[in-house]
């Protein structure tokens, strides 16, 4: 037997394990006529945050000695994808999030960073009013600055890295707290394209479904 062969079987076998949450899901339904309806709501994906937030942002441009900053402004809206993923009964939550973002550039020109950034965001909670979060995010932008690192103002993607933790504040409210690595860059789509790296402290307030 070849190697792909060998694979295959391996490879259907990963595919039951994601299966079962669902086969499970679907058979207590069968038998659970009283709570059925309010959990089948949550079996799929489903919306479980709409915020929104902001920040300071700062960093260096390559060829110059300038600085660089930023004050992000963002919506957050989440969907919880622990059904697709088997992660059902799991006490952490993996998220799939929409985040557009106009952010207000103050150096080295006065300018705007506008786009809308795509999230995957894991909770894990640390106690039941604290849950640390890890994200990364990636999406098309417009930054309406020149600059010698990315050229004439134009398209450009936001790269975005963070850690940080959701704190309740409330039954169904929270804010979280975090650290950004942002990276600016075209992706190659046109030249130059050096990049522009920065850093960032972001805060938002939550409304949990």
């Amino acid at each position: 037997m070849n190697r792909p062969a060998r694979l295959l079987p391996m490879l259907l076998f990963a595919l039951t394990l994601c299966l079962p949450s669902t086969t499970l899901a679907r058979e207590s339904s069968a038998g659970d006529d009283a709570p059925a309806s309010s959990e089948s709501s949550r079996r799929g994906v489903h919306l479980d945050e709409v915020g929104i937030g902001s920040g300071y942002a700062w960093g260096h441009l390559k060829h110059t000695d300038a600085s660089f900053s930023a004050i992000p402004a963002f919506v957050r809206v989440g969907f919880d994808m622990n059904t697709l993923f088997g992660m059902r009964e799991s006490g952490s939550t993996l998220q799939f999030a929409l985040e557009p973002f106009v952010n207000t550039v103050t150096k080295p020109d006065s300018g705007v960073e506008a786009g809308l950034d795509f999230f995957i965001r894991y909770l894990h909670p640390l106690s039941p009013s604290v849950k640390l979060v890890s994200e990364i995010g990636s999406g098309p932008m417009y930054l309406s600055i020149d600059t010698e690192e990315q050229g004439d103002a134009g398209f450009n993607f936001l790269n975005q890295f963070g850690l940080g933790a959701q704190v309740a504040v409330g039954e169904k409210s929270a804010l979280t707290l975090g650290y950004r690595f942002r990276h600016l860059s075209n992706a190659g789509t046109s030249q130059p394209n050096s990049g522009i790296n920065s850093n960032a402290f972001v805060i938002s307030y939550s409304l949990l479904y």
